[in-house]
């Protein structure tokens, strides 16, 4: 395992952390997944600003740091060149409540056939920290775990109302052959693939509870890693896969 922290590169098995540290205590930090495609860091920029704005709008100072170069060390360090690569920068907050990032990359093996099948939670929840990618996904986690066990491959989250925002992993986008739905408004995760697919698509924003998804013909999941991927089901409801718009819209995240 090969990471930096604190101004150094690591060849370690494990990451220490002060017991005393929130990071430890409350699992308080954010991070980002970015995915290296063996010749760049895709939307690596739009990665990093996201986490530097959870951290500044949940108090905290962002370390100045060449987060590129460092990330590049690693995937070198790794022999990970020319190779597809999932990257994290984990931004722990330690025992002075500093921020103290934490940088590895590991090897990732894209499923470019998988089709997915979800279930929604069936305790919604809504809450400010939703909005950002903390190191605190419990919630988040237990979820997706549920729906594995289940023999799903993901859970739907649900804000108030029985509105649906997004999954556990993922942006949530619905089509009706036309126009593409993005549930979620400002109860979700602000997704960086999605944004990535409203430059080829005409998406827009709309309310979708979780009796109505029977509304659309086609679904999809998106983010970083997987691009953008065809949901088959949700629950008891079924979707046609839409294997041309995901090939268009994966191109476009995973090939920057």
């Amino acid at each position: 395992m090969t990471y930096y922290r604190s101004g150094k590169y690591h060849d370690e098995d494990g990451v220490m952390q002060h017991i005393a540290a929130p990071s430890f205590r409350f699992g308080a930090g954010v991070f980002e997944t970015i995915l290296f495609n063996g010749k760049s860091l895709c939307y690596f920029n739009q990665h990093l600003d996201r986490l530097e704005s959870s951290l500044e709008k949940l108090g905290f100072i962002v370390p100045q740091l060449d987060y590129a170069e460092i990330v590049m060390e690693v995937i070198d360090r790794k022999k990970l060149a020319g190779q597809t690569a999932r990257v994290n920068i984990f931004a722990l907050i330690d025992e002075h409540e500093t921020v103290d990032p934490v940088i590895t990359a590991a090897p990732y093996t894209p499923q470019l056939e998988k089709m997915y099948k979800l279930c929604t939670v069936t305790d919604g929840a809504q809450h400010p920290l939703l909005g950002h990618k903390t190191m605190n996904y419990m919630y988040n986690w237990l979820q997706r775990r549920s729906a594995i066990q289940k023999g799903y491959d993901d859970a739907v989250l649900l804000a108030r109302d029985n509105l649906v925002t997004e999954t556990t992993t993922a942006a949530l986008l619905f089509g009706d052959g036309e126009r593409f739905c993005v549930p979620g408004g400002k109860s979700r995760l602000p997704s960086i693939a999605l944004e990535a697919a409203r430059t080829i698509l005409p998406v827009y924003d709309c309310s979708v509870r979780s009796y109505s998804v029977g509304d659309f013909r086609y679904a999809y999941v998106l983010n970083s890693l997987i691009g953008m991927r065809p949901v088959t089901a949700i629950n008891g409801t079924r979707f046609m896969p839409d294997d041309h718009s995901c090939k268009t819209v994966t191109e476009k995240i995973c090939g920057c």
